[in-house]
């Protein structure tokens, strides 16, 4: 039992409370910076950014170029129930990669509250990396489905409990140096929980 309790205090410890990347985040003071709005509801996490949107549309309503990742037989074949739920979780299947342009971003639209919105400012680095490590996940750039103004394409990766939605965004968020561990964002109140954490460092200047 005391093997256990070890292995146990050892994994918090490894796996934990993650630091900001020094050079990446927060961005220094009086640098460009770039706004992200991260959504989290009951199942599904989201990441934003905030477009300029042409002439009189931008002055109506703003527009959000948004990104998620989902299990491709759950959320677009509709093979769900405890069947789909199993399959997703403990059999790597495919992905997808949503990409879309909203009026809203996923936190005030979803179907599955309660939802949280977490808007954070990126270095230009920071951006630079979270652009690429998005667009690293998609496997090829021919969608394999479209509702409205959002692609699904395939993803690079598969779809399990180890990689999922919360994870996904994770990963993205430590690319652009934020203090968020993808070991700990298995559902959204552990991902929550750490983005309400960067919340906090990013508002008192200190880790």
């Amino acid at each position: 039992m005391i093997r256990v309790w070890i292995c146990i205090s050892l994994l918090v410890l490894t796996f934990g409370c993650a630091s900001p990347v020094r050079e990446l985040w927060p961005p220094q003071e009086g640098a460009r910076a770039h706004t992200i709005i991260v959504s989290v509801d009951t199942w599904h996490a989201m990441i934003a950014f905030p477009q300029e949107a042409p002439g009189e549309v931008s002055r109506r309503r703003p527009l959000f170029e948004e990104w998620g990742y989902a299990e491709q037989s759950w959320y677009l074949e509709g093979r769900q129930g405890l069947g789909g739920g199993l399959r997703a979780l403990f059999w790597p299947s495919a992905g997808v990669i949503e990409v879309g342009l909203q009026t809203q971003v996923w936190a005030e639209r979803t179907s599955q509250p309660p939802s949280d919105r977490f808007t954070f400012h990126i270095s230009e680095q920071g951006y630079i990396r979270l652009r690429r490590y998005l667009q690293s996940s998609i496997a090829a750039l021919d969608p394999v489905f479209t509702a409205g103004n959002t692609n699904f394409y395939p993803a690079s990766r598969s779809y399990h409990f180890f990689h999922q939605c919360h994870q996904y965004s994770a990963r993205a968020l430590r690319e652009a140096g934020l203090p968020v561990s993808v070991f700990w964002a298995f559902n959204r109140g552990s991902f929550a929980a750490q983005l309400r954490r960067a919340e906090r460092i990013a508002a008192e200047g200190k880790p």
